[in-house]
């Protein structure tokens, strides 16, 4: 899959035509991609309704919220530490905190417009995962969150937190992985919640039949996913809103920048045979200054496919 924060140029978070809308989904199937992850945002219905009819699946994230982030706690530490990451909990005050989430009306107002996400979108059938928080901007709860979800949605998996600071529910592992190479990290650590009670049932099913139980032992009954990486920029003349690109990489051409983004892929691909269940790469489209998308900012332009 790829990220689609959904911005446009000339309407911010407002497609300017619903061919606007169609045309980066197919964009995105005719690069080889069959998922699109929506980046905090809520889209407008004829977007669900263009991927419910195009065949074009969906992970749908809830809008991220909370006051002011530690940009220590949020980005640096995890970006460093890599070790951090499943090591740091979402439910004490000192945690809240550092992650936005200290406001009790926020938390109260998170998780009922999150519930009403999914009451408002789970009839679109393109839409097969619900995520949660991002990165750790105003995650707190992950596993409560994961659980309520669950029970009102039981049919959809759900990424309780992507990016870093697990928790150890849901049903993804799920990492994001910008300045690493691209490897499997193994699900260490008892589980927690709705799938917990799979991962004794998937045990005891495994027993029964005399199978081998390693695989679970090894990763868990949790998804293994590389949830963002890549971010390859390249500037294109005329088809940018700066004259500095924001992104990962520096390339000579757009020829050089293409074949990075296609070695990265296949990096990724490479993966599925240790496990690998799912990528999203970053991103559609460039937003602004960051110049990173396989399309240019106005659309205009597709810089991965010739």
């Amino acid at each position: 899959g790829v990220l689609d924060q959904g911005y446009w140029p000339d309407g911010l978070m407002t497609a300017p035509s619903d061919e606007a809308l169609i045309h980066d989904i197919i964009a995105m199937k005719k690069s080889g991609f069959n998922m699109l992850r929506k980046h905090i945002k809520i889209e407008t219905a004829r977007w669900y309704y263009h991927c419910d009819r195009l065949g074009m699946l969906v992970w749908q994230d809830a809008v991220s919220g909370g006051g002011e982030y530690n940009a220590w706690t949020t980005n640096r530490k995890p970006t460093l530490v890599r070790a951090t990451w499943n090591k740091y909990r979402d439910d004490t005050a000192k945690h809240f905190a550092a992650l936005g989430a200290d406001d009790s009306t926020y938390r109260r107002d998170w998780s009922r417009t999150c519930d009403a996400m999914v009451h408002m979108l789970a009839g679109h059938p393109s839409i097969v995962a619900w995520v949660l928080f991002n990165e750790g901007w105003g995650q707190f709860n992950a596993c409560d969150a994961a659980e309520r979800i669950h029970a009102l949605d039981p049919t959809r998996p759900i990424d309780a937190t992507s990016g870093w600071y697990d928790q150890r529910c849901g049903d993804f592992h799920s990492v994001h992985n910008y300045f690493r190479p691209l490897e499997i990290y193994p699900d260490k650590g008892p589980l927690r919640g709705y799938v917990a009670e799979y991962e004794k049932k998937h045990k005891r099913r495994c027993r029964a039949a005399h199978y081998a139980v390693l695989p679970v032992a090894q990763h868990g009954v949790r998804a293994f996913m590389i949830s963002e990486f890549g971010g390859l920029a390249q500037l294109v003349a005329d088809h940018a809103a700066v004259s500095r690109a924001y992104g990962y990489g520096e390339y000579d051409s757009i020829e050089d920048w293409r074949a990075a983004v296609r070695s990265v892929l296949a990096s990724a691909e490479s993966l599925e045979s240790r496990g690998l269940a799912g990528y999203v790469y970053t991103q559609v489209s460039d937003v602004e200054e960051e110049l990173n998308g396989l399309l240019t900012y106005d659309r205009r332009l597709n810089k991965f496919v010739q």
